[in-house]
């Protein structure tokens, strides 16, 4: 009961559905492990945390139960892990791993799912903000979605991708409609079942990969900070992150003497 109404809580605050589960599953975890609400349990149970997970993990449950501690009217709250931002990500999708997806997907008559491919990767929108759009908004051409924050901001879509979603995929209403989780499941099944690897496909990966290509286009990191609806132009910067491998090959075609 007190986990659902910490749920209400959040989502009247606006938080997206998916950090508002991510919050609720760690209040489960946290009780379940049989710690108390004290100061004292919280921080015993943050120091576990940081021995078996990684800090970025930490901190999403530090903020989950710093919010808890908001809505409980506590005293206390918990600091975050410190962590210096990486110059360089693991694993990004490729155009290659890109266009293999489409053409599986179309192969096999899967069409919903082709379009919302195609619309998250030809937009760059955050998943709460795609689970907004209706095939009729890109015959608009362009749509207002609430974003982070509850923010309202205008998404366009490119003639070439309205163009051809629309004159393959004719189902009206959402794109698709299932929630954040569910499609973050479908994309992992996907991922085996045409042997793409499953680390960079996920929804939010859609997003990095519009930013990078959009910027290999245009080279203005502005217009990209724009489209992708960011208050801090040093967020977007963080899109355009290069992988360890391809700095690593990059440096060694450099460095010859």
């Amino acid at each position: 009961m007190e986990i659902e109404k910490f749920r209400r809580y959040l989502k009247r605050k606006g938080l997206s559905n998916s950090t508002v589960e991510s919050y609720c599953n760690t209040l489960s975890l946290y009780e379940r492990e049989g710690y108390k609400w004290t100061f004292d349990d919280v921080c015993k149970w943050k120091e576990l945390q940081m021995q078996n997970h990684k800090p970025g993990t930490v901190n999403i449950r530090v903020h989950a139960i710093n919010k808890y501690a908001e809505y409980s009217k506590a005293r206390w709250r918990l600091k975050p892990v410190k962590v210096q931002m990486q110059q360089f990500v693991e694993n990004q999708m490729t155009m290659g791993q890109y266009q293999k997806l489409c053409n599986c997907l179309l192969e096999d008559g899967n069409l919903r799912w082709w379009a919302a491919v195609k619309v998250l990767a030809g937009t760059g929108v955050r998943i709460s903000e795609f689970l907004q759009i209706k095939l009729e908004d890109l015959k608009v051409g362009y749509v207002d979605v609430c974003g982070k924050g509850s923010k309202y901001r205008r998404v366009w879509f490119p003639s070439s991708l309205r163009n051809e979603v629309l004159s393959k995929f004719r189902e009206p209403g959402l794109i698709l409609p299932y929630s954040d989780g569910v499609i973050r499941k479908r994309f992992h099944a996907f991922a085996k079942k045409y042997k793409i690897p499953k680390e960079p496909l996920h929804p939010h990966e859609f997003r990095a990969f519009f930013a990078r290509n959009v910027y290999e286009k245009c080279k203005d990191l502005k217009f990209l900070q724009d489209l992708l609806g960011h208050a801090s132009i040093q967020t977007t910067i963080r899109y355009l992150r290069k992988t360890s491998k391809g700095i690593s090959r990059r440096l060694s075609k450099i460095v010859t003497w």
